[in-house]
């Protein structure tokens, strides 16, 4: 495998202190409403930490050889006959039509020669890949990078070859073209020059705190506005008092209409079974004051369904308001205790 070096190396410098960013942690865990309302009693927190992430990028120049075995599609239409003779000398001929797709297959095998980019991390930064992806960096805000600095960076064996291999796949993918219907057996190798092959330094902020069972980790890149980026899930918080409402009112939702719905349980069925019974008494036996009077049970049961589902609905209404007005104000309460616990956390 060729030596390769790195041509160029760069480094993004510090857009904030690391202050900024311990007080950036501290208020978004004060504005966060995941967090629990103890937090700033019980966390713990950590030293604010370092890490380099080094950002390898490259261009490269690829030649493909390819083979593979292209499949043509085509209809092949097979026409039979048939001669029927019958006793007295008739005969009857018909004729069957039937098609089918044949398959022809031809080798195919040529060069493929293209450009592309690449780049790559460390496996052990993988877990920041997205965030740096996505954070907006100042461009502008970049120095050289030392040589000595530089040297600490060399290309490993390991990743040559993927930055090689990333570049022939891209250059196959994206000059390749499948005339035919079908392609199989397709088979392809080549040799990636890499040039312009580059390391750029990207820096994060790093602070862990505990809270509880819980270990959380927060970072932010160096250069740019402080986007934090929070790895893990807050604890629980000890304020259950909405679920324990939701419970007692739902209790109480169900004792207030036990009533209604026993007497709907009751009246429907009922009110259907004779509405039935008097309906074909009264159009069998002819008796046109029976079919009246299962129309006049089916009307009373239609009133009495609506007026007691009016009744549920007014009993659910208050239900769900007082569940609301529960939830805001325990909201308020909870928000209330974080602050008081923050504002004595920022005098410690």
């Amino acid at each position: 495998m060729e030596n390769y070096k790195l041509d160029e190396g760069y480094i993004y410098n510090d857009s904030f202190s690391e202050k900024d960013f311990y007080d950036a942690v501290i208020e978004n865990i004060r504005n966060d409403f995941m967090a629990p309302s103890y937090i700033f009693d019980e966390i713990i927190i950590g030293r604010i930490g370092r890490i380099n992430v080094p950002l390898i990028l490259t261009d490269g120049d690829s030649e493909i050889e390819y083979s593979r075995m292209i499949g043509y599609d085509s209809l092949q239409t097979t026409t039979k006959y048939k001669t029927t003779t019958y006793s007295n000398g008739y005969q009857n001929k018909t004729q069957s039509t039937s098609t089918k797709t044949i398959t022809n297959w031809q080798r195919d095998e040529g060069i493929i020669r293209g450009t592309a980019k690449s780049g790559t991390y460390d496996e052990q930064y993988k877990i920041y890949d997205e965030y740096i992806t996505n954070h907006k960096m100042d461009r502008k805000n970049i120095r050289l990078m030392p040589e000595d600095e530089m040297l600490k960076h060399s290309l490993k064996p390991e990743t040559v070859e993927f930055l090689k291999n990333d570049i022939m796949n891209k250059v196959f993918a994206n000059n390749i073209t499948y005339p035919g219907n079908h392609v199989k057996n397709e088979e392809y190798y080549g040799n990636t020059t890499l040039y312009n092959t580059s390391c750029t330094i990207v820096s994060l902020y790093s602070l862990a705190i505990k809270v509880r069972d819980r270990e959380l980790l927060f970072v932010a890149c160096t250069n740019g506005e402080i986007e934090l980026k929070l790895f893990g899930d807050y604890p629980a918080d000890d304020f259950d008092e909405v679920l324990k409402f939701n419970r007692e009112i739902t209790d109480q939702r169900l004792e207030a209409t036990k009533t209604q719905r026993t007497i709907l349980k009751i009246t429907v069925p009922s009110m259907i079974v004779l509405f039935i019974l008097f309906l074909v008494l009264g159009l069998s036996l002819g008796i046109l004051a029976l079919t009246i009077i299962s129309f006049v049970v089916l009307l009373a049961g239609i009133v009495i369904t609506i007026m007691f589902g009016i009744d549920l609905k007014k009993i659910n209404k208050p239900y769900f308001q007082q569940i609301r007005e529960f939830s805001d104000k325990d909201f308020e309460k909870k928000r209330n205790y974080k602050e008081e616990s923050y504002q004595s956390f920022i005098k410690k």
